[in-house]
């Protein structure tokens, strides 16, 4: 059997690339063979012979037109929204795709989630830690203009299982897009949240455990302390701390860094900045007593 999924990255997002990949085949069980829709705009021959390394990969560049049909914002790259692309750029012959982010560490066996049922949806997501509703703090502008309940849930996008032809006869990226032209300057998460705009009441919930967000799983400070992981499938390395970079705090970082020393001989370990270090030592020995604050200042935009 086969496991479709799909990535979006350029260059600097290769080494975590190959971290996810190598921690995924690990725990992924024998019976399923593991394909690759890369979607990138000119990753370097060295990247992407280790990437095949790891896994069949199928490289795709979108063209000039697609990407110029994304709507610009100054504060992301046009990568970031190519998940909204997906079904346009993948064989039509796929039904369904698991849709994953770069920076994640995989603990459990993904064939569980492949295997999820999600119904007539367009897809099925984990509902977000850091944005629990549509209507919290930096989720879907204007939600009450658009029809969106106060109880809806918000789904962050790391972890997606798409069934495409659903996204396509929905007209998803259209909408999507609409969204984020109409929004402009203020949308917060590009493609997350126009997708949460469009699909709030047509996507299925999955288990947490399939997308932990790793600066709130396990801390003092999360949702749900350490009760959250206990079971862990997927950790997502959302924000600012990338443990590729430089180690970070909670309970994830001994197996991100045992995970990335396995993939070193295919890409050099990156060397960390300054800020990276600043961002080291202070989730490692101050984010615990100033989270509040610093979630204050996240609320209002100001980080």
């Amino acid at each position: 059997m086969t496991l479709p999924i799909a990535c979006a990255i350029d260059n600097d997002y290769a080494l975590p690339l190959l971290v996810m990949l190598t921690s995924l085949k690990e725990h992924l069980r024998p019976s399923y063979r593991l394909v690759l829709y890369l979607v990138h705009r000119g990753l370097s021959e060295n990247v992407l012979a280790s990437i095949s390394r790891l896994v069949e990969t199928h490289s795709i560049v979108p063209s000039p037109e697609s990407v110029a049909a994304i709507p610009k914002h100054s504060h992301f790259p046009p990568e970031a929204a190519y998940p909204l692309l997906l079904p346009e750029l993948l064989p039509e012959t796929l039904d369904r795709i698991l849709f994953l982010d770069a920076d994640l560490l995989v603990l459990d066996d993904l064939a569980q989630l492949w295997e999820i049922p999600i119904g007539e949806r367009v897809l099925g997501a984990a509902p977000d830690a850091a944005i629990p509703f549509c209507c919290s703090p930096r989720g879907v502008k204007n939600q009450g203009e658009l029809g969106i309940s106060e109880d809806a849930l918000y789904f962050n996008c790391g972890v997606l299982l798409i069934r495409l032809a659903a996204w396509r006869r929905r007209e998803v990226t259209r909408r999507a897009f609409g969204y984020l032209r109409k929004v402009g300057r203020h949308v917060d998460f590009l493609h997350q949240e126009a997708l949460n705009a469009v699909l709030w009441d047509d996507w299925l919930p999955l288990e947490i455990r399939w997308n932990l967000l790793g600066s709130l799983a396990g801390r003092p400070y999360g949702p749900l302390g350490s009760a959250n992981c206990r079971n862990p499938g997927i950790i997502h390395f959302a924000g600012r701390f990338k443990p590729w970079r430089a180690p970070i705090g909670g309970p994830f970082n001994r197996q991100y860094r045992t995970a990335l020393s396995q993939v070193t001989q295919w890409a050099p370990a990156v060397k960390p900045a300054l800020l990276d270090k600043l961002l080291s030592l202070y989730d490692r020995h101050l984010r615990n007593c100033l989270y509040s604050c610093e979630q204050a200042l996240w609320k209002r935009r100001l980080l």
